[in-house]
């Protein structure tokens, strides 16, 4: 039960966190945005049995925490926050990938759900490639990892079912939407609200990630 009181503190300091960026208010972003993934974290392993614990998913967790820290500081920080975030990528991509034991019974609609993701890489990738500079490569090979992360969160659709296999593959696609709009705030500048909506849909992906690998072993 102790771990449901740090969810509750989560949806708080996530409200607080979205009212800094709105605001622009560094001081109090620098406060709540590092306590976002550990929260989950503290959730995640609180409420689930030892043995049932996804510790990848925990990985991809605690690298959130640094890609967040990272990505508030200085603009020479930005590829090390990129890096943490390619390690959170990898993690999750393993932890999925693991879920998937029967590949074989994933239904033919499901590939259905990867339009969205599809279209929307399809309009923002001109847009942002050509003004990633040096970062280009980087940008690519974590571009990659990204859609990686997405397809093998959908592919749990042939062994999941119910909310949690809605809540991974919501998740993931709200990640690309995150990484679109951070991609479009950092490259393009031009886009109104693409910080608020980055972080936004940022809190969303690893709340219903994290929620919808929890209710897998929930009791």
């Amino acid at each position: 039960m102790i771990g449901y009181i740090f969810l509750v503190i989560f949806i708080f300091v996530s409200l607080a966190d979205l009212y800094a960026v709105q605001k622009e208010n560094k001081k109090i972003e620098l406060i709540t945005k590092p306590l976002l993934m550990p929260l989950l974290i503290l959730f995640y392993v609180l409420e689930t049995p030892l043995l049932s614990i996804n510790w990848f998913i925990v990985v991809g967790l605690a690298f959130g925490t640094l890609g967040d820290i990272f990505l508030m500081l200085d603009e020479k920080w930005f590829l090390h926050g990129m890096i943490a975030f390619l390690i959170n990528q990898i993690s999750y991509i393993i932890a999925f990938f693991v879920m998937n034991t029967n590949i074989l019974a994933f239904p033919s609609w499901g590939f259905t759900l990867f339009l969205p993701a599809a279209i929307l890489l399809y309009f923002i990738l001109p847009r942002i490639l050509d003004k990633t500079g040096d970062l280009k490569i980087p940008v690519i090979v974590y571009l990659i990892a990204l859609v990686m992360m997405h397809f093998s969160a959908t592919l749990t659709l042939s062994v999941l079912s119910g909310l949690s296999v809605v809540l991974i593959y919501l998740g993931s696609l709200l990640y690309v939407f995150s990484d679109s709009f951070v991609a479009l705030d950092r490259f393009e500048k031009q886009v109104p609200q693409a910080s608020l909506i980055a972080m936004a849909t940022y809190i969303l992906c690893q709340f219903y990630i994290t929620l919808g690998v929890f209710l897998i072993t929930a009791p």
